[in-house]
């Protein structure tokens, strides 16, 4: 028997799951609904890599990681699916190198690139169910409003500090995200860099989304619909709030009170310092697919020095004090610069003027 059997479960399989088949809100015809599903998780930092291991050892057969950035030193603390011999490489590539070691009966398919209101709907289309590791609103709200669109059950969790929020979004039953997060804005908002985090308010929050998202494949309700979970562990509180539709919200109401406003994506936003350098990050308008080879032999012939080379993504630097990664789909993320200006003059000579790529896929 295949392990890509959607019918059956393989004897090693059975083995595998043997302490979840023997629950009674599994079983045999459950865990073929957990072998058969297609999860979408976007994020796999703080929050996605206990997510994304919990679904892998759980069974989900196609889980779909969403990322846009490298590993760094200072993830580590709690992003525990890397280590330091993995600093500079695109996270997606070593998360799903990793997760398919610790189940080789699952299909994981990364993709290293920014969610954004343009190419939400493609990337999430045919999901059973989404499910964030992120901090950043627009790309939430930008998840949420594909996911109503799509009717495609959206789990949602957030963690900062000691705290965190847990909510499941279910199209046309529960409120969506804006219906009780709108017009937050992305530079009010504390970051890990700015706040901290406490690892085990992650795995709290990571096993509650998990937790909600076994219960959609499985067909049963989840908990917190129409609900907001905050847990707060320097109190050792755990507080549930009713929370309901709004009938003029602008994704989701029946009597919306205007059009919904268009998500801005900035071209360059500027990401959170790091070993006490700006760091920028180049968002092309459009996705396109980079050559690796292309890419590194243009860098080795000027004069670039390779510090990483992946399947997914390169991170170099120009002996100036300036380190780049730049992923396959032409993310790039660009330390020790002085402003945006330099940003984009220091991408578009390696971009546009060494690659060829087309100025309209950018801006």
């Amino acid at each position: 028997m295949s392990i890509n059997d959607e019918k059956n479960l393989s004897d090693k399989e059975i083995e595998f799951y043997s302490r979840q088949i023997v629950l009674k809100d599994v079983g045999y015809n459950g865990q073929l609904k957990l072998k058969n599903a297609k999860v979408c998780l976007v994020g796999v930092g703080g929050l996605g890599c206990p997510i994304a291991t919990q679904l892998i050892a759980m069974g989900i057969g196609y889980l779909r990681l969403i990322d846009r950035d490298v590993i760094e030193l200072s993830n580590l603390q709690r992003q525990h699916l890397y280590s330091p011999k993995f600093i500079g490489y695109p996270k997606v590539e070593v998360a799903s190198n990793r997760l398919k070691e610790l189940n080789p009966y699952i299909r994981v398919d990364p993709f290293p690139i920014s969610l954004h209101e343009r190419n939400a709907e493609e990337l999430l289309r045919g999901m059973d169910v989404v499910i964030d590791g992120l901090d950043s609103a627009r790309a939430r709200y930008a998840i949420n409003r594909a996911c109503i669109k799509l009717k495609i059950p959206y789990i949602h969790g957030s963690v900062i500090t000691t705290f965190g929020n847990v909510s499941a979004i279910i199209p046309n039953e529960t409120p969506c995200l804006e219906c009780f997060y709108g017009d937050i804005k992305d530079e009010d908002l504390p970051t890990c860099a700015t706040a901290g985090v406490h690892p085990s308010i992650i795995g709290i929050i990571a096993s509650i989304q998990v937790s909600e998202v076994i219960r959609v494949i499985l067909g049963e309700k989840p908990l917190l619909m129409n609900k907001l979970l905050h847990c707060d562990l320097q109190y050792m509180t755990f507080e549930e709030m009713n929370i309901s539709r709004s009938e003029s919200c602008l994704v989701c109401g029946q009597k919306p009170a205007a059009q919904s406003v268009p998500i801005k994506q900035e071209l360059v936003e500027e990401l959170c310092g790091r070993s006490g350098k700006r760091v920028y990050m180049v968002i092309p308008r459009e996705t396109f697919e980079i050559s690796m080879s292309d890419l590194n032999e243009f860098l080795r012939n000027n004069g670039f020095k390779i510090q990483v080379k992946a399947n997914l993504g390169i991170t170099f630097n120009n002996n100036k004090e300036i380190t780049s990664s730049i992923l396959k789909s032409g993310i790039a993320i660009v330390e020790g610069v002085e402003n945006m200006n330099d940003v984009l003059d220091f991408y578009n000579k390696i971009i546009v003027d060494g690659l060829g790529i087309h100025q309209s896929h950018i801006k």
